[in-house]
């Protein structure tokens, strides 16, 4: 017990003897705490804010497929058949007249090619080089060339049928082109080679659904003047 009281003694002493620093020491831990504290209520007080302030955000609906746009095909402009306004929807093709008529039941003598057989088709004179007109308003289904026709140009027509233009030296559309009554299509060959005994001219068929038709049957009136 007397060892204690001494420790207590000399603990006392140096408290005495350091009175201002311990008293100083208090004082700095006492606002060090002070702040800590402050700086605690402040962001907590922030947090609450924030909170407050915070957009309601929505519960998000699902995720919805993109949508595809498709493109539309541009369409030539309708126009009535023939026969049903006459002369308003088609041109003659090029300068000439007939020079050899459909015939589609009854085989003719193709000197070219040393046979008989059919002609469902009218062949039409004209000169080397000129152009060609298309008939009717449409779409150009397709275009192809080869030793026996020189360039051959299909176009689905706006009455449902479907003109091939055969006989071309050169061709001036592509396939899926929209083109109109009297635009050009090509220009004509000196002569078909399988036809070769009829000079220039171009050979028009025309068909329904896969049948042969006579293309005289939506042509205007022959032009006047027109050689044969």
């Amino acid at each position: 017990m007397h060892r204690m009281g001494g420790i207590f003694h000399r603990i006392r002493e140096w408290m005495l003897d350091h009175a201002y620093w311990v008293t100083l020491g208090a004082v700095m831990t006492v606002i060090a705490a002070s702040a800590l504290y402050t700086r605690g209520l402040e962001r907590q007080a922030a947090g609450v804010q924030a909170a407050a302030n915070a957009p309601e955000v929505a519960e998000s609906a699902a995720p919805q497929p993109e949508a595809t746009l498709v493109p539309l095909a541009t369409l030539a402009p309708l126009s009535l058949h023939s026969s049903l306004q006459p002369g308003g929807t088609t041109v003659w093709p090029v300068s000439g007249g007939v020079i050899r008529d459909f015939d589609g039941e009854m085989p003719v003598l193709w000197e070219a090619l040393d046979c008989v057989q059919l002609h469902a088709a009218v062949d039409l004179a004209g000169e080397e080089g000129e152009k060609v007109r298309c008939v009717m308003d449409g779409t150009v289904s397709g275009t192809v060339r080869d030793e026996l026709w020189g360039w051959r140009v299909a176009v689905a027509q706006t009455d449902g049928q479907q003109a091939v233009y055969a006989g071309l030296a050169a061709c001036d559309v592509t396939a899926g082109q929209n083109v109109t009554r009297g635009q050009t299509i090509g220009t004509l060959l000196e002569r078909i080679p399988c036809e070769a005994e009829l000079g220039t001219h171009l050979h028009l068929e025309l068909t329904r659904e896969g049948q042969r038709r006579d293309p005289a049957d939506i042509l205007p009136d022959q032009p006047k003047g027109t050689q044969t």
